[in-house]
């Protein structure tokens, strides 16, 4: 039974029909009353089989078809034709006797994988497949930003960053490799875009920020001729939307804008602003975040903004000066030095390569670095000496320092310990091991001096007189989200839930329903938190929200007639 199946037809009857014999078999069935609905569901959700229920299979409903493979590439789409639409209808008479008759149930079984390849192993190889296709286009990316000071290494920070976010969510396994893909390969429209303006991207005329924007529609029209089995190129496409509709290039707005655009857009930016660029010095964590959440609901979708929060709060980076994190990197093996090179500056660290212990005191002497990795053979004199000579330095003393070495030897291992290294490194490893650990001794640097994101508030929060109550009712009913926002005003609190978009309940003191809502659409000043995901046990408002917010206008206006 295929487990996601989407089913397309006018009929309610005939879409709950059909959802229920899905759900019977173990399916999860996801319901859409038009092609336009359907071909929506597919460009956010992934999806097996399409049921595309129709009256006659003609030259309109084999153009449907056709619009929703390539709504989703590689999802199976079936025509079908209920009897009960066709029993009574002059329809009827266009079937005839190369056309058959099938129940439910067997139409659902016809539509089982078949070949002696099981789930698991399907799905394994499917696995590595992408795994080694997103390494392959991470390495190009990577040798492409290289030679920028400025960008290298922010796309493979940007995709780390992007997957912790869709799993945090959490997003189907389909979906995280979609946006996971999609990140690194969002900007390869800017290879149409002349290369000299992306520089001076603060003090283009308007026909050159025109030019600048057309990167994102031609990085999709690129790759248009690749049959992915992911939706990459929507993504693509809509990276630079913004949630209230004011971005391009087509201006769609909220829940129009594909899930993976939304989180890349939030990434993004927050990357960017953590980064140092020509015209600016890197912000600290906090700035980032604090800008983010103030654009929350207008340039970005609140509940990515807050997955995003969540994610770097459980994760806190080593980091939060806006300063980049430099690693001073000793080791005579010239080939293994640009390797380890390459990956650290693709996880964001500034690196310096030197040879020989000498060269690495002047570069350490020249300037502090956050962690020294140096390589030690047998008799390890050279690099236990420029260790003795930073731990009895007060300067330098408190800087991490990790050995390289060729082998896994117990007593070199020992000694080195012994004298106070933080780690010791086996060059053969796994380099992605290699990597973690040296991550985690920048973790455990960082904890010991108390330093990471720290956040006492939950979810988004905000200013009353930057996004008012009637932009917070319009930015969750347009992404049609379930939320409690807690308002406060003075000495005042009160609290509105949401529902789907709509508003359910809300509370102010002892006062609920409509009447409170009203008493709290009067404040103009404040602070509001909103948390996505928390729903009310309670419904006490049951109309229009747009109507709920129009008659709280007209009540201001006539208290201030």
């Amino acid at each position: 039974m295929p487990q996601r199946v989407v089913i397309v037809s006018e009929n309610a009857k005939t879409r709950e029909t059909l959802a229920q014999v899905v759900r019977e078999r173990g399916g999860k069935p996801t319901l859409a009353g038009s092609v336009e609905e359907a071909q929506r569901v597919l460009e956010t959700v992934p999806a097996d089989v399409v049921l595309l229920e129709t009256r006659r299979i003609d030259i309109r409903a084999r153009r449907q078809r056709t619009r929703l493979e390539q709504a989703r590439p590689g999802c199976r789409i079936v025509l079908v034709t209920s009897f009960a639409a066709v029993r009574q209808s002059p329809d009827l008479l266009h079937f005839d006797s190369d056309d058959f008759l099938i129940g439910a149930e067997t139409l659902l079984s016809s539509l089982e994988p078949q070949g002696v390849q099981t789930d698991a192993s399907r799905t394994d190889d499917g696995e590595r497949g992408f795994d080694a296709l997103l390494e392959t286009v991470d390495v190009l990316v990577g040798l492409l930003e290289l030679g920028d000071q400025h960008f290298r290494g922010s796309s493979h920070r940007m995709t780390r960053l992007v997957r912790a976010v869709a799993d945090e969510l959490p997003l189907p396994p389909e979906l995280v490799r979609e946006v996971v893909l999609a990140c690194l390969l969002k900007d390869i429209g800017k290879a149409t875009v002349d290369p000299a303006l992306a520089p001076q991207a603060e003090s283009l005329e308007d026909a050159q920020i025109e030019a600048l924007r057309e990167h994102a529609p031609a990085g999709a029209r690129l790759l248009e001729h690749i049959t992915f089995p992911w939706n990459v190129l929507p993504v693509i496409r809509h990276h630079h939307e913004r949630y209230d509709g004011s971005g391009y290039p087509d201006g769609l707005k909220g829940r129009e804008i594909p899930l993976g655009a939304r989180i890349i857009a939030v990434v993004d930016a927050y990357v960017a602003m953590c980064s140092p660029r020509p015209h600016r010095p890197a912000l600290r964590m906090e700035q980032a975040v604090d800008e983010i959440e103030r654009q929350a609901g207008q340039q970005f979708d609140p509940e990515v903004v807050e997955v995003l929060i969540r994610v770097l709060e459980k994760a806190p980076a080593a980091f939060d000066s806006g300063q980049t994190p430099s690693v001073v990197v000793c080791d005579a093996d010239a080939e293994f030095r640009k390797v380890l090179e390459m990956r650290l500056i693709n996880d964001g660290y500034d690196v310096r390569c030197v040879a020989t212990a000498d060269e690495a005191l002047e570069a350490i002497l020249a300037s502090a670095p956050h962690l020294v990795l140096a390589e030690v053979d047998s008799d390890g004199s050279d690099a236990f000496q420029l260790l003795r000579e930073l731990r009895k330095d007060p300067a330098f003393q408190h800087i991490p320092f990790a050995f390289l070495s060729r082998s896994e030897s117990r007593l070199l291992k020992i000694r080195a310990l012994r004298q106070g290294v933080d780690d010791f490194l086996v060059k053969e490893s796994d380099l992605e091991e290699l990597l973690a650990r040296i991550q985690n001794i920048l973790t455990r640097e960082s904890a010991r001096r108390g330093e990471g994101l720290k956040r006492a508030k939950r979810g988004v929060t905000g200013q009353l007189d930057n996004l008012g109550l009637p932009d917070i009712v319009q930015t969750l009913t347009i992404g049609m989200k379930t939320a409690l926002v807690a308002l406060s005003h003075d000495d005042l609190t009160g609290r509105i839930w949401f529902r789907d978009g709509a508003v359910v309940h809300a509370k102010c003191g002892e006062i609920q329903g409509e009447a409170a809502f009203h008493v709290m659409a009067r404040w103009k000043t404040g602070e509001f938190a909103i948390e996505h995901g928390v729903k009310s046990r309670r419904t006490t408002i049951d109309c229009d929200p747009m109507f709920l917010v129009m008659e709280s206008m007209r009540l201001l206006d006539e208290a201030s007639a």
